[in-house]
């Protein structure tokens, strides 16, 4: 199983969810929820291994593929004294 890993984070401005860095060549994408930009990264994944096997490891195209989602959310909240 090839394992490829996705980091996102939330702006809280948009409140959006998007890439901040994926190993899957060309991967960018953004969401309104975590799991709204995992599906659509999933719906892509497969087309981008495929258009940039030239460029990958031959062990890194090999399926089956799976997605690791990392996700980074920081906010700041006042809280009462």
């Amino acid at each position: 199983m090839t394992l490829w890993t996705l980091h996102a984070a939330y702006d809280p401005e948009t409140r959006v969810w998007y890439t901040l860095d994926c190993d899957v060549p060309g991967l960018v994408t953004e969401g309104e929820t975590l799991e709204h930009l995992r599906d659509r990264a999933v719906a892509v994944m497969s087309e981008l291994i495929a258009d940039n096997a030239d460029a990958l490891p031959a062990e890194r195209r090999q399926g089956p593929h799976s997605l690791r989602l990392v996700a980074f959310h920081e906010s700041t909240v006042p809280v009462a004294a």
